[in-house]
């Protein structure tokens, strides 16, 4: 599905885990999540840093989104 909407000119970000298949697939612009069962939280952290580590991936997206690619990329969200 990612090829396809990136075919029509529109960016796309994938949360995953796994990245090997996320590549596989044809995905271009892979942010990488916490872990298989949260990708995109981490139920060890308190709340507020939860709330903190979520902002950062969905900066990491949006960064993404804006990254020009030719060909699959991994970026990680830190923290």
């Amino acid at each position: 599905m990612a090829q396809e909407i990136e075919r029509a000119g529109i960016p796309t970000a994938v949360f995953t885990a796994l990245d090997t298949i996320a590549q596989s697939v044809g995905c271009y612009r892979i942010v990488r999540g916490a872990g298989v069962l949260h990708v995109t939280g981490n139920p060890a952290l308190t709340p507020p840093q939860e709330r903190a580590w979520r902002r950062r991936l969905i900066e990491r997206a949006l960064q993404a989104l804006q990254t020009p690619v030719e060909r699959p990329e991994v970026f990680a969200a830190g923290g």
